[in-house]
């Protein structure tokens, strides 16, 4: 996968009339920002557990725009918005844990790997799965639930995912401004302090 597809899925998921009042190219540029930083981890997982880095990359932007201090109203921490429950499934135990990105993408790849053989490799119920949980959509027959939540949540995700894999052309304006990172995202830098999440963001896509 090329880095183009990730700039390419980040501009197309907030090209619509209704997303460019509110989201302009500044923030859409801090996005890209964020973005490049997690590419090569997210590639390399997603390599390790037979996951196609674009349905990463596609949550990632969903849950929260690549920000791994960003905490939930419902208390979903990190990169990849894991509840706690959620979260120590796959080895997020402490606070910490939830919003080192690294490891919140390791976590989140092996629940989409879970949540694609539970579900036959149908994107739009893993996509349910990783919004409202995997009980959820058992519950409902094998079929998206019928929460208003999870189902916009999974018509943006296929929207997102799908004009990924077109390979829509890159807005090179916007690239300039986002500029490009020097060298994707370390150990050191990926654990976050014990101060960050009092600092802690809200995001909401």
């Amino acid at each position: 996968m090329k880095v183009v597809l990730l700039f390419s899925l980040l501009l197309l998921a907030t090209s619509t009339a209704a997303n460019a009042r509110s989201y302009n190219t500044p923030q859409r540029s801090k996005v890209l920002r964020r973005a490049v930083l997690y590419d090569a981890a997210i590639k390399a997982t997603a390599a390790r557990y037979s996951v196609d880095p674009r349905l990463l990359w596609t949550i990632a932007y969903l849950e929260s725009g690549f920000q791994p201090e960003a905490v939930s109203r419902k208390g979903a921490r990190g990169l990849m918005q894991f509840i706690p429950s959620t979260g120590r499934k796959y080895g997020l135990v402490t606070i910490a844990q939830l919003h080192d990105p690294l490891r919140s993408i390791d976590a989140a790849t092996r629940f989409v790997r879970d949540l694609s053989r539970q579900f036959d490799g149908r994107i739009d119920l893993v996509l349910a799965g990783y919004n409202a949980g995997e009980r959820a959509v058992i519950n409902a027959n094998n079929e998206v639930p019928r929460y208003r939540e999870t189902r916009a949540y999974v018509a943006r995700g296929l929207s997102i995912f799908r004009r990924i894999c077109q390979g829509a052309p890159l807005d090179p304006i916007l690239t300039r401004r986002a500029g490009v990172a020097k060298k994707p995202i370390e150990r050191r830098q990926a654990v976050p302090s014990k101060a960050q999440p009092s600092r802690s963001i809200y995001f909401s896509p």
